[in-house]
């Protein structure tokens, strides 16, 4: 009966069927909002271990903590000249070197922008690599008992879990100014070993570890710095016993990781370094793990992007993801990236072995065209003008500049001279380590102006102490003036704006300055000066010089302020004799007949209250 009134029940009530996800078609089959390896319908595993191996490396996931007065050790920030070693709450760690590595766990303290929770646990260790400035793990593998060093002929396996941040040096950055995709090089993690010895930590260097005597390479692999934590495996066979491991940047890590800028949604521009961060350091003998290795070559850029995988031979039903979407009907160990027109992301494949699924993972840098800036100093002016030209973009790696003139250059800095008046549009192209290029073009970015010449007219000048006002005008300047500036100094009106004024000079005898400044609308500026002569009416002044050449400059011999007082002029050559004689002092003497030399002069006024004027002219041509 019970039964009965059961299957009536379920026999009246509406039928709801949930989808199950499908994990290798790309779709959300049972609409929760997640994809393929993104679900947890689809468990998959990065590595397959026995149940029963342990790793060599004590205390490999950073897990078990110190005792402490109240409770397990925690970090309370990175390490810092005022701070402990915060590695030695971990059991069994310590600072491998004098660069100091970092130890974070969810009990105390965490990096900016550390994608969390950690793969294993709540603990994970953190370090720099930078040419110069190296941290490390390091692990002693007879410390603790039993001692398990690695024996030379053997091969064995570290795998790890890895991700990295852009961090400042006191981890103070902002979510967005943690984002590691400014580095485009890949970071080269090694192992070294020191054999036969268990080495004291911490090693008195900051530099790359296999520059010390005894330590030595033992393997490498290369990795994408990304957000993301991915798996990645080293397969070594030492050829000494190993005791001591040290973990970090091989020697040859990229100078990038120094410090890329990194500018965020306000603007804001922060200089970071590349900051790893490490956890679960498993390492066994390579026949105990079994691991899916991926690596991504090329760029999206340069149209040559693949990712290879290398599954165990037994693998089968092998698929790709893009992050965790499958990419339908990609089944092989290698996928053509750019053959699919396809961006960065983390690039995975999966496979079946013994009935589980297993996975490994790469990431490819995704392919966005650099932002140029630039700067221009001057960007106006004459010609000709020698402009320098900056590339300030960050983080790329070459330079090509178009000055708009038909000139190129191809150098971070460029000093280029425009010649001819104009206006000019300058592109800057720039190239980043993955090929990809952004240009920008600045419409009338230099402004070149024509030549520019100021010239002081002044009528009458001379004159006499009887006639001193004085019309200045920049008649005859060239080039295309906006403004004009007069300084005629203690005379007023001092200073003036126009391009003619009339001047009332003091009826005093003397010799007045006058400076004149012309600005073109290219922000071109000349300066002239000039001299305004003010004589005592009836005085006549000789010059000692003239060059009778035809250039139309000093000519003639003629009084300097002649101002129509009538006489007589006589020349003598240096033996007296008369060579020239004239009543029109306004004239004066060509001094075309005669060679060059020393003259001497006579004038003789009409009025005979003036006194005869005397000396000597030297003719040159």
């Amino acid at each position: 009966m019970v039964m009965r009134k059961y299957m009536l029940l379920f026999a009246v009530l509406p039928l709801v069927v949930v989808a199950q996800e499908v994990c290798t078609n790309g779709v959300d089959d049972d609409s929760d909002g997640l994809i393929d390896l993104n679900d947890p319908d689809c468990p998959c595993s990065t590595a397959i271990i026995p149940a029963n191996v342990a790793s060599y490396i004590p205390n490999h996931s950073f897990e078990e903590q110190v005792p402490g007065p109240n409770g397990p050790c925690c970090p309370y920030g990175f390490v810092s000249p005022g701070s402990p070693p915060w590695l030695s709450c971990a059991e069994g760690w310590f600072q491998a070197t004098s660069a100091t590595s970092d130890y974070f766990h969810e009990c105390g303290y965490s990096p900016i922008g550390m994608p969390l929770p950690p793969p294993d646990g709540l603990g994970a260790v953190g370090f720099f690599d930078q040419p110069g400035y190296f941290e490390y793990v390091g692990a002693c593998l007879t410390l603790s008992s039993p001692p398990q060093p690695m024996l030379a002929g053997t091969t064995y396996t570290l795998s790890l879990w890895i991700s990295c941040v852009a961090s400042s040096n006191n981890h103070q950055q902002s979510v967005e100014h943690s984002d590691p995709s400014v580095f485009l090089d890949q970071m080269p993690l090694a192992i070294f070993g020191y054999a036969n010895a268990c080495v004291p930590f911490p090693l008195p260097t900051i530099e790359c570890v296999g520059s010390l005597p005894g330590w030595v390479e033992m393997g490498r692999v290369l990795v994408q710095p990304a957000r993301e934590w991915t798996r990645v495996s080293i397969t070594f066979t030492p050829t000494e016993n190993i005791h001591t491991v040290i973990i970090g940047g091989a020697c040859d890590v990229p100078a990038s990781f120094s410090g890329q800028y990194i500018t965020d949604s306000n603007g804001v521009t922060v200089l970071g370094g590349a900051y790893f961060l490490v956890d679960d350091l498993l390492l066994t003998v390579a026949s105990d793990q079994v691991l899916t290795p991926v690596s991504t070559t090329g760029t999206v850029c340069q149209e040559n992007a693949f990712a290879v995988a290398v599954p165990p031979a037994d693998a089968t039903s092998h698929q790709w993801y893009r992050d965790g979407v499958a990419i339908v009907g990609q089944t092989g160990l290698q996928l053509d990236i750019s053959g699919l027109d396809l961006d960065g992301g983390q690039y995975t494949l999966a496979s079946t072995f013994e009935g589980q699924c297993l996975m490994g993972a790469a990431n490819l840098p995704y392919g966005s065209d650099p932002e140029p800036w630039l700067s221009i100093e001057p960007a106006f002016g004459c010609a000709p003008l020698e402009v320098l030209f900056t590339d300030t973009s960050a983080n790329t790696l070459t330079t090509s500049w178009s000055f708009g003139d038909g000139a190129v250059g191809s150098d971070d800095v460029e000093l280029h001279t425009y010649t001819q008046p104009g206006t000019y549009d300058v592109t800057l192209t720039v190239t980043d380590l993955l090929g990809c290029e952004g240009d920008t073009v600045l419409v009338d970015a230099v402004v070149v102006g024509g030549p520019l010449q100021g010239v002081i007219s002044a009528t009458p000048n001379p004159t006499d102490t009887e006639n001193t006002t004085v019309q200045l005008s920049s008649s005859g300047s060239q080039g295309d003036i906006i403004s004009w500036w007069w300084d005629l100094g203690d005379v007023p009106p001092g200073i003036a704006t126009t391009p003619v004024l009339t001047v009332e000079f003091p009826a005093v005898e003397g010799i007045y300055p006058v400076l004149l400044a012309v600005e073109s609308s290219a922000g071109c500026v000349d300066t002239v000066r000039s001299t305004i002569v003010i004589t005592e009416r009836g005085v006549i002044e000789m010059p000692n010089v003239f060059s009778p050449n035809g250039d139309g400059h000093n000519d003639r011999f003629i009084p300097l302020d002649y101002s129509g007082e009538p006489g007589l002029m006589e020349i003598f050559n240096r033996w007296g004799q008369l060579v020239f004689s004239t009543k029109s002092l306004a004239q004066g003497w060509s001094g075309t007949e005669v060679p060059e030399g020393t003259y001497y002069f006579l004038v003789t006024p009409d009025d005979t209250r003036v006194e005869k004027l005397t000396g000597h002219v030297t003719l040159v041509r």
